[in-house]
């Protein structure tokens, strides 16, 4: 059984150099030592596995392949279940003739780690990932109108999963997941090795790392590698075994439904390991033959039945639970008075004693509740719940499975003392004045993430992204991306946002951009503080980030969002560094205290007419040491450049008392107009010394007792004597 894996563990254990084959009708190319060649050296084999003893796999050889085939170079070689059943044939002069590799395998005394007829009990994520059983799959529209998950080749074309030619190694559609929305594993039995797959729907809170006791117990069952489903609600559990039958799908307790399958079918990978079960598919055939009787034997509901995988609203929980109706809780009173209690809990402000009253009116009335030991046990619990915003179907006393995957950053760290830049499954910040280019330092990096390249002396590893714009008119969206020298590919990230998407609010809309592209695994949104109609006030920042957070944790992305920053201002030829404090960076404190990376980009030059001075960039991570750097435009590109040197601040001379007079005078009286002091203008002294001296230059006019606004002004004495 599982003769792939058990010879290309022996090639390396043997020393020989392989590879997976491409060529049709092949399994692995090997190049093998020339022990009887003239010239001692190696020989390559193409070879094919093929589950026979000697003497039918020497028949077998000679009907696939004619005697003029046999001497070419590679030669065909059909190897069989084990080493002692293995034959191929060479010319002579290059180590040939008859080979059976029982002699090669005695005389380098190598053991095949697995042995001949051993069956395999365990495999690991890596192994599998050497078999060719995964697909590329994208989200499209089904039949019916719902997503579906639709298997695809790497080439674009659709894939078929029952035709096992179609399918590859993992490291053959991985360099393609930019394109689709995630990777698959084929199930069933395939090259002599069978794997089920379950998949429970709705079961989980990816947030808390709760399960259902329902699901909770499948999960302990199988002990085998699970994982969270893309959607994060879910689980797949992967082990080894066969099915009794094709497969099944039904509805589950504490879940949506529950699907039992195998060949034919394939399931996402997401790589979201749930940390207390194995790392390994495990060899559960007694386990899944149970669960697959006990998932056989749920009778399917009715038209008129109630499903109870069906998520209810809180309102038609409780009119089901108020009549008695306790099938969404398999029936089990204790579970629906204690449900029914939070309920009543919730709408009678955790008030005991009216609890109890309205629990005896209910239709779950039974003489139990009379007990007093029950009733306040019962309703403390409930009490507790609603403190602790505890789920309904979770029991809190159980530890959650939680995602044990390592922390993965967009941006990798420096060294140990470092952290790296924006963590999925998080909300990280960009922060600046308008004008400090945000956005266009943003696309820089996420494009050079992209590719997986190196991100201003950091490394990173290829992620696709999208991009929401928010505040940015087409044109000015046009001119970013023109600047930034964007390719067509790139530019189809960028979704500029309608009217009425901005009215449905950042994470409604994003929820619908994640579902439409679930393979991005970043998602940058310009100018959140926009969306915001009060940016400042802490309960509506708040609000929003923790929202967010759940969304990025559901769907293991990393979100980033623009934020102007009414702070960045500083002194003149002075940079930011006295602005590191994460609470002091934006208007509300929220905004530092909610996310996990935050970027300050500030200017280093506040001179108008030194717009292109180059840029502070402070990089803020929660847990390691923060980073500063400075950067300016150049050659097409951003680019670090050392630390610019302070600026002498230049000194502006104040204007006199009678500069400032003229031009109150200038700009409030017309020519020809007639010249009287008004309080507007100043000190009544510095009026009538001014007039005079306006008389004196021609710009006033006496005639006797009065005083007019000349027409000729005569030289402009107040442009050429006044310092702007």
């Amino acid at each position: 059984m599982y003769l792939k894996l058990r010879w290309a563990r022996f090639f390396t254990l043997a020393g020989w150099n392989w590879k997976l084959s491409s060529t049709p009708g092949f399994d692995f190319l090997v190049e093998w030592p020339g022990i009887d060649s003239d010239d001692n050296s190696p020989h390559s084999l193409h070879v094919r596995i093929c589950e026979k003893t000697h003497e039918a796999l020497i028949t077998k050889h000679y009907d696939l392949w004619d005697v003029h085939y046999m001497y070419r170079n590679p030669h065909p070689a059909l190897f069989g279940d084990g080493p002692e059943n293995t034959h191929w044939q060479m010319a002579w002069g290059s180590g040939g003739g008859e080979y059976c590799l029982g002699r090669f395998f005695l005389a380098t005394s190598i053991c095949m780690s697995c042995g001949n007829v051993r069956p395999m009990t365990s495999i690991s994520i890596a192994d599998l990932k050497t078999l060719k059983r995964w697909v590329l799959w994208k989200l499209e529209p089904g039949k019916d109108g719902k997503p579906t998950k639709v298997p695809y080749l790497p080439n674009g074309y659709k894939a078929s999963i029952t035709d096992h030619a179609q399918l590859r190694t993992y490291s053959e559609v991985e360099p393609h997941l930019a394109k689709f929305s995630g990777i698959g594993l084929a199930l069933g039995l395939i090259d002599g090795m069978e794997v089920w797959g379950v998949d429970i729907d709705k079961c989980c809170d990816a947030v808390t790392g709760k399960f259902s006791p329902e699901s909770r117990q499948v999960v302990i069952e199988l002990n085998s590698y699970a994982e969270f489903s893309p959607s994060g609600t879910g689980c797949h559990i992967w082990g080894l075994g066969s099915l009794e039958g094709k497969g099944l799908q039904k509805p589950y307790p504490g879940a949506k439904q529950i699907e039992v399958k195998g060949l034919g079918y394939y399931q996402t990978y997401t790589a979201r390991h749930l940390s207390k079960t194995p790392a390994t598919l495990e060899d559960r055939q007694e386990q899944i033959t149970a669960l697959y009787r006990r998932v056989a034997a749920i009778s399917k509901p009715g038209k008129t039945s109630l499903v109870v995988a069906v998520p209810l609203t809180e309102k038609e929980r409780f009119q089901k639970l108020w009549a008695g109706d306790m099938s969404a809780y398999n029936d089990d009173h204790s579970a629906a008075d204690f449900a029914l209690c939070i309920l009543l809990a919730k709408k009678y402000g955790c008030n005991a004693f009216k609890i109890a009253d309205e629990y005896a009116k209910s239709g779950l009335y039974r003489e139990k509740w009379d007990r007093d030991d029950y009733r306040e046990t019962t309703i403390t619990r409930a009490i507790l719940a609603v403190a602790k915003e505890s789920p309904v179907i979770f029991d809190d006393e159980q530890d959650p499975i939680t995602d044990d995957g390592v922390d993965e950053y967009l941006i990798n760290r420096l060294t140990t003392e470092h952290e790296g830049w924006f963590p999925k499954g998080d909300v990280s910040l960009v922060g600046g004045s308008s004008g400090t280019g945000k956005t266009y330092w943003m696309m820089a990096l996420l494009e050079k993430v992209r590719h997986g390249g190196e991100v201003w002396g950091h490394t990173s590893t290829a992620r696709d992204y999208r991009v929401l714009m928010l505040d940015r008119g087409a044109k000015a969206m046009r001119r970013t991306l023109d600047k930034l020298g964007l390719s067509a590919e790139a530019k189809q990230r960028v979704l500029r946002l309608t009217g009425a998407q901005r009215d449905l609010g950042p994470v409604a809309v994003l929820t619908q951009a994640t579902e439409r592209d679930p393979g991005a695994e970043c998602w940058f949104i310009e100018g959140l503080d926009m969306w915001l109609k009060e940016a400042g006030k802490m309960s509506e920042v708040s609000a929003v980030l923790d929202d967010l957070q759940r969304l990025a944790t559901l769907r293991n992305i990393a979100v980033i969002a623009s934020v102007g920053s009414s702070k960045e201002k500083t002194a003149e030829g002075r940079d930011t560094e006295r602005y590191r404090g994460r609470d002091t960076i934006f208007d509300s404190v929220a905004w530092g205290r909610k996310a996990e990376t935050i970027v300050l980009i500030s200017k280093t030059d506040n001179d108008p007419l030194h717009d292109d001075c180059p840029r502070q960039y402070s990089i803020l991570v929660r847990n390691g040491r923060s980073e500063h750097f400075w950067m300016d435009f150049a050659g097409g590109e951003l680019r670090i450049v050392p630390r610019p040197e302070p600026k002498e601040p230049v000194k502006i001379a104040k204007p006199t008392a009678i500069e400032r007079m003229a031009r109150n005078c200038m700009a409030k009286f017309k020519p020809g107009e007639l010249v009287t002091y008004t309080e507007v203008l100043g000190s009544r002294p510095t009026f009538y010394r001014w007039r005079d001296e306006a008389v004196d230059d021609g710009l006033i006019v006496r005639a006797g007792t009065s005083f007019y606004m000349a027409h000729d002004r005569g030289g402009c004495w107040i442009e050429t004597d006044t310092k702007q």
